[in-house]
């Protein structure tokens, strides 16, 4: 034990010989409690110093990201990130050349649509624009009767004359457009609350834009599902069992070393096995025990010799040096089972 302690202290093999000496109970005596506590405050500690880079090294990793998506009315997966909201709706735009189907819906990221539409609005006068909020969704629509328009929609064709009744157009509140500015990178949509009418409120699908769908729609159709990418990844479960580890492992630490100031007669005398004392006891304690054909022998040979000498290293009550004690078994004790074996501790 005292090789492993000292030479050998976070490997394999010293667990196996604390683990010996754990299983080591003795007779029931405080002494022997003490003892037996210092040797499991040292197997947890060794253990937990053996495991530390594999619990470091499970705190992080690859994980999946997740990405939201909502389900459209064909049960296709749309990116949340293609979800545009609605401003106008013109319901009869085929009578504009260029445009094939109705209604066109023009979002709030199509701002040349936009401009299109607030132009063709503000050339009527205001008292000739009926507004119907209340009736139908969005914040209202407008109609004008018997007097011709013209609609230019820059970039999509030329500008078109038309005939009475002006176009018939639907306008809901652009709720990020109130809080949107021109340098932002659009877009992230923000839901309405749910206290706001819904229908005041419309969203469309880039793939799809002649859609439509309300703000509980994608409430209750809307999830997160796995991407295709992965990122660095950060375990707070195993960050707090790790904190949890450091702190018992430090008090364990700090009460050994507590101990060992108040009760071991070496550290009183400042006699404190570091290293190379350590080095120098052992050697003279095996020189003891195996005479002066020890200089002679391989690795192997001495570490068998060693563990069939049945000496142990300790310090005695009126001794502050680590001495070379006998434990030679008598012949009833080698005949015992294989508990014996366990039970009896390790040797140097």
């Amino acid at each position: 034990m005292y090789a492993a302690v000292a030479f050998e202290t976070t490997t394999l093999g010293t667990l196996g010989v604390l683990g010996k000496e754990f299983l080591n109970f003795g007779k029931g005596t405080w002494n022997r409690f003490f003892r037996w506590l210092a040797i499991l405050s040292m197997l947890l500690s060794t253990a937990y110093v053996l495991s530390f880079p594999t619990l470091m090294a499970a705190m992080t990793g690859y994980i999946t990201t997740y990405e939201p998506y909502v389900e459209d009315y064909e049960h296709n997966l749309i990116e949340w990130s293609q979800i545009k909201e609605v401003i106008y709706v013109v319901h009869d735009i085929a009578r504009v050349g260029g445009f094939d189907k109705s209604p066109l819906v023009v979002t709030s990221d199509d701002e040349v649509l936009m401009k299109a539409m607030e132009a063709y609005i503000f050339q009527f006068k205001n008292d000739r624009v009926q507004y119907h909020d209340g009736h139908g969704p969005g914040v209202g629509s407008f109609s004008v009767a018997n007097e011709t328009s013209e609609f230019n929609p820059v970039g999509y064709g030329q500008a078109a004359q038309l005939s009475a009744p002006s176009l018939n157009i639907t306008e809901y509140q652009p709720q990020f457009l109130q809080t949107h500015m021109p340098w932002e990178e659009p877009y992230n949509i923000q839901i309405p609350p749910l206290e706001v009418r819904i229908d005041r409120f419309a969203f469309a699908f880039e793939r799809a834009g002649n859609s439509l769908y309300n703000s509980t729609y994608l409430v209750e159709k809307g999830s997160c599902k796995p991407s295709e990418e992965y990122q660095w990844g950060f375990s707070y479960i195993f960050l707090f069992m790790v904190s949890i580890f450091n702190f018992l492992w430090v008090c364990i630490m700090v009460g050994m070393w507590l101990d060992t100031r108040r009760a071991s007669r070496m550290y009183k005398s400042g006699r404190r096995p570091g290293l190379i004392r350590s080095i120098v006891d052992y050697s003279a304690a095996v020189r003891e025990e195996l005479g002066v054909e020890a200089e002679t022998m391989e690795e192997e040979d001495l570490r068998k010799a060693v563990r069939e000498s049945g000496g142990a290293l300790v310090v005695p009550k009126n001794e502050i040096r680590v001495r070379r004690v006998d434990k030679t078994l008598g012949p009833k004790e080698r005949k015992r089972s294989w508990k014996r074996s366990l039970t009896s501790g390790s040797n140097f």
